[in-house]
């Protein structure tokens, strides 16, 4: 694929456009200082010279109030700022204290006297922690913060403290949505997960400077989200040098017992435990020409080790036995680096970069949330990831009026398994209970993926009004081998239909061989690896005027334009998603005008950028082969006709796009009330709402007769199939039912409106920055996450598929799939905060704590898919079965400093799951397992009455609708632990953990 050559074009508008117009997609990384001089008498002062000075500033910045007496520094670095406003004959007044966060607004007011008996007033007092310009949700987080509560050792654990946000298998969640539905932003570069839109980039706190988490109302600049976003930036040098050495360590003698084994599900293989954890590194930064040129270095080595223990005996041949460890362990070298140069007090140019490559020895070849179920050859090997991103940015400023931004940046990932069982067939065998595993690896990838970002904003005041203009590119590119299994094979021993064993060859078919034909099973060879190497092209356009209609009245109206071109194997665009423009809204009230309060609305649509993974498994070449035959040689893959189940290539080397094709969105709304009870504690209420607009899926249109990526609910999507209907009356797999009325597509099809996914909630936040000796940050949520679709990640099945996911597949899926979504928790509470003791022997001592709790997720009982070899069926309507656990933990922190000269010592500790409660989180909700058999089989265990059950292993339908008719009843369950133990060991809240640390800084 090739640049887009319009946003050439548009760059160049905007270069011509500076001198007239304005904005700051930047505004990740920077933030400002306005405010206004005025006498004793209120009347305005122009003409007086304010100086910003600060140990985050080179050099001092200087600005002259206008004839309303206002003044404005519209970009500086976060950090806290000395202000200093001079007129002749009038006294200097100075004003300490005033704190700039990334994306934050700190407004300030003046009084100036004429000059007695004093020439210089300094007022030491901090800035209004109500930013009464912004309608947006979300909370900025420094080092006051998470320097003295007990967090883990990344940044991402940061973000959960904002009100709003909870936590998925892949990480953190925002306003409802999925954790790969966010923008992770390091240095202002997107580093978000390439393939899967997971956060991606690892930084250790002792790098960073700040982070900011926005949990809805974002501006024009922002987009490529249906989340939120998460963003970071590193520390900098300055004008002395500072530096930190430092190692934390956790070992199996500060963790409590794990006492849960008994407690998980009986086909449970392990328990899951980082058994032991040390991170040691360094950082500093100085000057190379003090207000020139700044640095900051920073490495950081992290080792840990996760043991997986065996709680019974693997039932095949070389398995591990109950009792034994396998240890898999880690090595991660960090590091960061940072320039910036001054060229002038208008000019900075900052290159930052930052690296997380590692290496693991292992289990490779499972995820930390599978199973441990065959012999060391499926799963011991080395793996090598990570990457190494950077960026450059020029800032430059002209007057208080106008700025203009570029940067340039690449962020890379790469990850690679190497090992004896990437050459052996892996197989599975599904006749007995858990589906344990021999031979070598399962599916498993090489990677190495690139995005490289362009952006040029430019920014103009011109008087009650802000105009902000920017444009952006990413190029994305992918080299990805997929490998099916250990030497491009799996094979599955499948239930019992018959008298004679038979097996499933799972394996990718060269469809680019010489004489390949889809409806020949001899021209089907195996393909191992299966290589693809894609590119897609995102590109941005905005334009948002931030408008001061009175004083104390700020409205903000945006527009954005997204187009993403998703590109195949063969570098031809097979999605070009050119319509997705969204409108942003918001309006800020400043009630009392004094800048300590703020009613504010905001309503903005936001669509979703499409990961890498839609390139490689819809228009990749993966074509797929479920042969059956009765010989479990690798070597004899063939289809049998004979057969009991029928051979059938899935994939066609690129699945079909419907030409109508729209983007995925939700659009936001919310409203909300801050004010600053006194000057160190604000409070707050907000009340928001998302609603999902548009899907895009995969799914099987029967009357096109194939898989098509559509909108469900449009275009191509109006109608989904039943699987009954596909295999059965097509493919004569298993019983068919007939069709009632003579017509398969109308019997074996429902119409379907477009998905759903809703998010309502109400929140309470304090917050108390640090003073006094002590900060608190405190919210309570109530909501309610309703509808038929999860998200880009489907929790509810376990798949990471973002646009490809099984939701839609067959009509089957949601049958009985509206109600209580998957992450919805109705209510949420957390607490942070630290004390510092400032006399006697204590003096220095801080302790923090965490405190949260959170209701339980609802509960399902899922029917198991032998199509699909997952548990993807609603046997009852979704989360009817009441609200699993609650979840609440206590987390402390105590760090205590011994200085020495100039050097200070912190000892610190931390004290993870206080209450050591080891309680599940989320249940086992199989209601049956694979073993069971089909539910059409002679001999029915599966628990679903036969006059109930479909052939795919779920509720029949009122036939041309969705609607089921019937559920199941719990009582019924085949599997032994439904709804009564944890379905995975990582499904518990954990162990008590402490972990040690100290850090010399000086």
């Amino acid at each position: 694929m090739r640049r887009n050559s319009g946003f050439v074009a548009a760059v160049a508008t905007l270069l011509l456009a500076m001198p007239l117009v304005a904005p700051d997609a930047f505004g990740q990384t920077t933030g400002r200082i306005e405010g206004q001089v005025v006498g004793v008498e209120g009347s305005a002062f122009p003409g007086v010279t304010i100086t910003a000075t600060s140990d985050s500033l080179q050099g001092p910045r200087v600005v002259v109030t206008d004839s309303n007496g206002n003044f404005r520094f519209p970009t500086v670095p976060p950090g806290v700022y000395t202000i200093k406003a001079e007129l002749d004959t009038f006294t200097t007044l100075e004003r300490e204290g005033v704190k700039v966060g990334i994306d934050r607004t700190a407004t300030i007011a003046m009084q100036m006297a004429p000059a007695t008996v004093s020439d210089q007033i300094i007022v030491t007092s901090e800035t209004p922690l109500v930013d009464t310009q912004s309608s947006s949700s979300g909370v900025n987080i420094t080092d006051d913060l998470f320097d003295q509560i007990p967090l883990g050792r990344d940044f991402y654990k940061v973000a959960q403290v904002a009100a709003g946000t909870g936590e998925d298998r892949e990480g953190t969640t925002i306003s409802g949505a999925t954790s790969v539905e966010n923008q992770y932003i390091v240095e202002g570069l997107n580093t978000t997960g390439v393939e899967l839109g997971q956060q991606k980039k690892a930084l250790n706190f002792e790098f960073i400077e700040e982070v900011q988490v926005i949990t809805g109302g974002l501006p024009a600049e922002y987009g490529r989200i249906t989340g939120g976003v998460v963003s970071a930036i590193t520390k900098s040098g300055g004008n002395t040098y500072k530096g930190d050495a430092f190692g934390y360590f956790e070992d199996p003698d500060l963790k409590a017992d794990n006492s849960t084994q008994g407690d998980l599900r009986d086909d449970a293989f392990q328990v899951v435990e980082i058994t032991d954890q040390q991170d040691i590194g360094f950082d500093l930064g100085g000057y190379f020409v003090k207000d020139k040129l700044w640095f900051f270095g920073a490495f950081n080595r992290v080792e840990n080790t996760e043991r997986k223990t065996l709680i019974r005996d693997i039932p095949v041949p070389g398995g591990n036995v109950a009792g034994d460890t396998v240890d898999t362990d880690f090595e991660t070298d960090l590091w960061a680096g940072k320039l910036t140069w001054s060229a002038n007090s208008s000019n900075t140019l900052t290159m930052s970069a930052f690296s997380d490559k590692g290496e693991e020895a292992g289990d490779v070849a499972n995820f930390d949330y599978q199973q441990i179920d065959g012999p060391p050859s499926t799963y011991l090997g080395n793996r090598e990831f990570g990457g190494t991103d950077y960026i450059g940015r020029w800032d430059g400023v002209f007057g208080s009026s106008l700025v203009a931004e570029a940067a340039f940046g690449t962020h890379n990932e790469e990850d690679k398994i190497s090992g004896p069982g990437k050459s052996i067939v892996h197989i599975i065998d599904q006749s007995v209970s858990g589906s344990p595993t021999s031979g070598g690896f399962g599916f498993h990838q090489d990677t190495e993926f690139e995005r490289d970002v362009l952006k040029l904003n430019v920014s103009k005041f011109l008087g009650d009004h802000e105009f902000k203009l920017g444009a952006d590119e990413e190029t994305v590119s992918a080299v990805n081998a997929n490998w099916n299994g250990g030497a491009g094979q799996r094979i599955y021993i499948r239930p019992l239909r018959t008298d004679q064993q038979h097996y499933r060859h799972r394996f990718y078919v060269d469809d680019e061989a010489p004489g390949f034909d889809a409806d020949d099973p001899s021209t089907w060879t195996l393909l191992a690896p299966l290589v693809s190497t894609p590119e897609t092209t995102n590109t941005s356009y905005f334009a948002q005027d931030s408008w001061r209609a009175t004083p104390n009245l700020t409205a903000n109206i945006g527009a954005r334009f997204e187009r993403q071109e998703i590109g195949d194997r063969f570098g031809v665009s097979q999605i070009d998603l050119d319509d997705n423009w969204a409108a942003r809204l918001g309006v800020v009230w400043d009630v009392k005008k004094d800048g300590r309060s703020k009613l504010f609305a905001n309503y903005g649509r936001y669509f979703l950028s499409i990961p890498m993974d839609i390139n490689i498994r819809a228009f990749g070449g993966e074509v797929q082969c479920f042969c059956y035959n009765f010989s479990p040689d690798p070597a004899d893959f063939a289809p049998d006709p004979d057969a009991p189940e029928n051979s059938r290539l899935l994939g066609a080397g690129g699945t079909p796009v419907d030409p109508s094709l729209s983007g995925q969105y939700v659009d936001d709304y919310l409203i909300g009330f801050e004010y600053e009870v006194r000057p160190d504690l604000v409070v707050g209420v907000q009340a928001s709402y998302r609603d999902l607009g548009r899907v895009v899926e995969d799914f099987l249109v029967v009357e096109e007769g194939d898989y098509f990526i559509a909108n469900p609910g449009e275009g191509l999507g109006t109608a989904v199939t039943f699987y009954d209907y596909y295999y059965s009356a097509q493919y004569n797999y298993g019983v068919d039912y007939g069709f009632p009325n003579g017509d398969p597509i109308t019997d074996f099809t429902a119409p379907v409106t477009s998905p759903t996914r809703e998010y309502t909630s109400v929140q309470f936040t304090a917050r108390k920055r640090f003073s006094n000796n002590w900060q608190l940050l405190g919210n309570y949520v109530w909501s309610q996450l309703e509808g038929d679709y999860d998200g880009a990640f489907q929790v509810s099945t376990g798949q990471l598929d973002p646009t490809i996911n099984s939701a839609f597949d067959y009509a089957d899926f949601l049958v009985n799939a509206d109600g209580d979504l998957s992450l919805n928790r109705e209510h949420q509470f957390r607490v942070d905060g630290s004390y510092r003791f400032s006399e006697g022997k204590a003096d220095g001592l801080t302790i923090g704590a965490s405190a949260s709790f959170k209701s339980g997720f609802p509960l399902n009982a899922y029917g198991y898919s032998s199509a699909y070899n997952n548990h993807e069926l609603y046997l009852v309507p979704r989360g009817s079965l009441g609200s699993g656990p609650d979840l609440y933990e206590i987390d402390v922190h105590f760090g205590y400093p011994v200085k020495a000269g100039n050097f200070e010592v912190n000892f610190l500790l931390d004290i993870f799951n206080l209450l050591d409660r080891q309680k599940p989180f989320r249940l086992d909700e199989r209601f049956n397992r694979p073993e069971d058999g089909h539910c059409a089989d002679d001999g029915n265990t599966t628990g679903i009455d036969l006059d109930l059950c479909n052939n795919m292993g779920g509720i029949r339908n009122v036939t041309g609708t969705l609607d089921a008719l019937g559920a199941v009843n719990p009582g019924d369950s085949t599997n032994p632990n439904f709804l009564t133990k944890a379905f995975r060991s990582t499904d518990y809240s954990g162990q008590r953990t402490a972990r040690i640390g100290v850090r010399l800084s000086w």
